[in-house]
This record gives structure tokens, C-alpha cells and sequence, in this order.
């Protein structure tokens, strides 16, 4: 019942193009906003693949999901800017730039350590030198 709810079959076979069905698995992740993994299973439901192609593909697309998810991580300041709104961010190191703001405040609101890192937020925000 989840699945059909995150991906109706019908709306996933007006999209899913009928030769390779497996090359859109990314496409249809973003835009469904689900996991590659739930697309492939969604294929295989809607009968456009086996399920030895199914389980070849899922294994491909896990081993490829686990290998990310070692790499180094995110960008620290991409988060910064999304999790508390680019516009309340470049406001905030702003205004405490400019004096109006203590650095202990904007440090607590922002969840930052070190001035070097308030600095390049700034700097990446394009509102410090």
C-alpha cells in the first residue's frame, strides 16, 4: 500500500519509457522523490523486468549506495545555507559583520565552532572578503 502510494503504478507507466526501462531509474527517483531501490521495485511490478534483472540491477544499485555513503560526506556549508534559509543565513552574517550581532549569537543560531568557518560561510555567501 506504501509503494503504490509514493509511486502509482499507472502514473509510473505513463513515464517509464518501454525499451530500457532500467536507464530512467534515476530520473524517476528524483522525480517521484523516493530511492532508486523503490523505482526498481515499482518496475518490477508494473512487469517491464524480470526478477533476475530486478535482483541483478538491486544489487548494483545497493552495492552503489553503500560505497557513497563511505565517501567524506556533504558540504558543510551547502547544508548550512539550506537547513536555516540562505536569506536568513546571509542576513545573519551580515548584520554581525557589520556589528549589529554578537559572533557568540550568530555562532549558537548557526551551530559554529571556529570564526575561520563563519568566515568562509560568509565568503561562500558572498558576503565576506
Amino acid at each position: 500500500m506504501a509503494a503504490e502510494l509514493l509511486v502509482p503504478l499507472q502514473s509510473l507507466r505513463e513515464v517509464l519509457p518501454g525499451e530500457d526501462p532500467l536507464s530512467a531509474v534515476g530520473i524517476l527517483a528524483r522525480q517521484f522523490k523516493v530511492s532508486s531501490l523503490v523505482i526498481l521495485r515499482r518496475v518490477l511490478d508494473a512487469g517491464h523486468i524480470s526478477r533476475d534483472v530486478f535482483q541483478a540491477a538491486y544489487n548494483r544499485e545497493l552495492e552503489f549506495l553503500r560505497e557513497r555513503s563511505q565517501s567524506s560526506g556533504g558540504n558543510f556549508y551547502l547544508t548550512q545555507e539550506v537547513r536555516a534559509s540562505r536569506r536568513f543565513v546571509r542576513a545573519l552574517v551580515t548584520s554581525t559583520l557589520e556589528g549589529q550581532t554578537l559572533y557568540r549569537d550568530v555562532f549558537e543560531l548557526l551551530g559554529l565552532k571556529k570564526e575561520k568557518t563563519f568566515l568562509e560561510l560568509g565568503h561562500r555567501l558572498g558576503v565576506a572578503a
